[in-house]
């Protein structure tokens, strides 16, 4: 996985992320002149004992993969692939389990936004489809994810239904958010063994998807916009969430 700019590095860098290598713009940093944010990020990573190279703008561009990268991009070691029936298996039985599941979620940095607000909110993982999602690993999805990737399961199934049941099985109550539907998202309790379903702009989530939810719910929206980005959706969903729990006393 790839991290490109300044922000997205040394946010890495100063969170103990696993970066292998971090990789400079040639002539800029401690070879070139001007650049004291790419010279402090050289000085962490050297504290740190990363392996510093020196690339042509072109490479960067390359590995970047149109993320702007300002002269710096930083190679993460590989991370380890968490297989959903095994994390289920080692589930707890707390009361307030909290998932996201998302359904055609394509556009990567919507998905590293989602697992962003994901990882804030306190969920325990997040559930993506492995044929209708972004790549999680590229380097416009972790930039967005800003470190969440590395604290956050990220469970790529094949059959998200079945997952959906699996999770059922275990007690969790699933909540889809949909914008027909006649529930309110602050009419309903959110408290307890919980996973809420998203799906993408425009579509929505798939017929099948839509059906395995135990309940669906709207949000309100006065204005004249007839949904919101999905990312946007996910937070207004987890942290209303997280303020029912608040409120009743429990712990997100």
């Amino acid at each position: 996985m790839i991290l490109a700019g300044i922000h997205a590095v040394k946010h890495a860098l100063e969170s103990g992320e696993p970066v292998s290598e971090m990789i400079i713009e040639r002539g800029k940093g401690e070879r070139g002149k001007g650049h004291p944010r790419l010279n402090e990020l050289i000085h962490l990573a050297k504290t740190h004992a990363i392996r510093i190279s020196f690339q042509p703008r072109q490479a960067l561009e390359r590995l970047a993969e149109g993320v702007p990268h300002q002269g710096v991009v930083a190679r993460m070691a590989s991370r380890s692939r968490i297989d959903f029936k095994q994390w289920l298996e080692g589930l707890d039985d707390s009361a307030s389990l909290l998932v996201l599941l998302l359904d055609g979620v394509t556009d990567p940095h919507n998905l590293g936004a989602c697992v962003r607000t994901a990882e804030a909110a306190g969920c325990a993982a997040v559930v993506i489809p492995k044929d209708h999602a972004a790549d999680i690993e590229s380097p416009v999805a972790a930039k967005a994810a800003c470190g969440a990737l590395s604290r956050l399961p990220v469970l790529s199934v094949t059959n998200l239904v079945r997952a959906m049941q699996a999770l059922q099985e275990k007690g969790l109550w699933l909540v889809g958010l949909a914008g027909e539907a006649e529930a309110q998202l602050y009419q309903a309790d959110l408290n307890g063994r919980l996973g809420v379903v998203m799906g993408a702009e425009g579509k929505g989530m798939r017929r099948l998807v839509r059906e395995h939810c135990d309940q669906l719910l709207g949000i309100p929206m006065p204005g004249h916009v007839e949904s919101l980005n999905v990312s946007v959706a996910t937070g207004v969903t987890l942290f209303e969430v997280v303020r029912q729990r608040m409120q009743a006393g429990g712990k997100a």
